[in-house]
């Protein structure tokens, strides 16, 4: 499966929509909202450094590399539109909330999963290794939806991973912060939580809703990365009123 970013730089429009994956996720992710998308609203579906490629390459980026990213992804996109809207899943939240602090140009975000605390189930790490050996039943659509989520070529050697840890204790500094700066976000934003999330905590929806602008919504049969059909339906849903 190839990842690659996708910008469509509509000219003359006033509106923007950034896309913001999670850590080792795919710009692929947003693939069906970017389909309601209309067209005179210019696109971002950006494709974080080290994302894409082996993991030897993931473990040789940065939080910094991502932050720098976003950031110039945000000033090019306001140069250009009136109004530039967020939409991102997982850790791209978090890039997303602080922009958002940060520049009160931006109008909105649409934000899903946003993991403001985790909790890490047993069936993150049993997921995890059933796509790194790639041995997934055609009915496991759990595993099925991670495994089409991940950025990353798989690569066998378990060395090629030993640099992966950084970026996690990056990702878990980035929450510690994240969640000191959520009580100044002033931005419209919603947020959809999975109530059976194999990774963000339940008492992330406690901490999203002690912000006012903040509207959570639970779906209450999806996971981090699967959505049931019904919950998925609804997302989309959200997302066509959240354009409007």
């Amino acid at each position: 499966m190839t990842h690659k970013p996708e910008k469509r730089i509509v000219e003359g429009a006033e509106r923007a929509i950034l896309y913001i994956h999670g850590i080792v996720g795919t710009p692929n992710h947003f693939a069906e909202f970017i389909k309601l998308v209309p067209g005179d609203v210019s696109v971002y579906n950006m494709l974080l450094d080290g994302h894409g490629k082996t993991a030897a390459d993931f473990g040789k980026t940065t939080m910094k590399k991502w932050e720098a990213q976003v950031e110039a992804a945000v000033a090019e996109l306001l140069a250009q539109h009136n109004e530039l809207f967020i939409v991102a899943h997982s850790m791209g939240t978090l890039f997303a909330i602080e922009q958002a602090v940060n520049n009160d140009r931006i109008s909105g975000l649409f934000l899903m999963a946003v993991p403001i605390k985790l909790f890490i189930k047993p069936r993150m790490l049993s997921n995890a290794m059933k796509v790194y050996f790639d041995r997934i039943r055609p009915d496991d659509t759990i595993a099925l939806a991670a495994k089409a989520c991940y950025g990353i070529h798989p690569d066998k050697n378990p060395v090629k991973y030993f640099g992966w840890l950084p970026r996690y204790l990056e990702l878990f500094s980035k929450i510690r912060k994240t969640r000191k700066i959520l009580p100044a976000l002033k931005t419209k934003c919603v947020a959809y939580q999975s109530v059976c999330d194999e990774m963000v905590s339940k008492k992330s929806i406690s901490y999203l809703n002690k912000n006012s602008c903040m509207d959570v919504i639970e779906l209450k049969n999806s996971t981090h990365y699967y959505y049931e059909k019904a919950d998925f339906a609804f997302l989309l849903s959200e997302f066509k009123k959240f354009m409007q």
